[in-house]
């Protein structure tokens, strides 16, 4: 489920491709004041979206970044790191720090479609050949994100 409208997405992207306010009010036709406005609203969605998402996950919060739409938290009952993600292409994404065998698991192909998605989304560089396994790419995914 998106919690953004569509005017919302683009608000956000603006905002996260680096453009200043006054520039996101000149590209969309509209005052700053409704600009300033509207990231507010986005930001209350994304915060309350990955809020929730940890929360129906039973994960412990432990940083939220709205501006990356990201939640780093703890998984008591796995005992490992999660990461929620909220983009603006495939909306809200739990992962689970693991090592595990991606060769077996049916879902490789999609796990490694979405964390190539979410890197270039954000700009992050990520290889793409088909040797490394999408725990693998998750692990520098996240490395790089929560560096930036």
């Amino acid at each position: 489920m998106m919690p953004l409208t569509d005017r919302q997405l683009s608000l956000w992207r603006l905002k996260r491709s680096g453009l200043r306010i006054s520039e996101i009010a000149a590209r969309l036709g509209i005052s700053r004041q409704a600009v300033h406005k509207g990231l507010r609203a986005v930001e209350a969605k994304i915060y309350r979206a990955l809020v929730s998402a940890a929360m129906a996950s039973k994960v412990e919060i432990r940083n939220i970044d709205v501006e990356k739409g990201l939640l780093v938290g703890w998984s008591p009952w796995l005992k490992v790191d999660v990461y929620i993600l909220f983009s603006a292409k495939n909306g809200v994404q739990i992962w689970f720090k693991h090592e595990g065998n991606c060769r077996e698991c049916p879902l490789r192909d999609d796990c490694r479609s979405l964390l190539l998605d979410e890197a270039e989304e954000r700009g992050i560089t990520l290889p793409k050949g088909e040797d490394i396994e999408p725990s693998q790419l998750a692990k520098m995914f996240f490395k790089k994100l929560l560096e930036v």
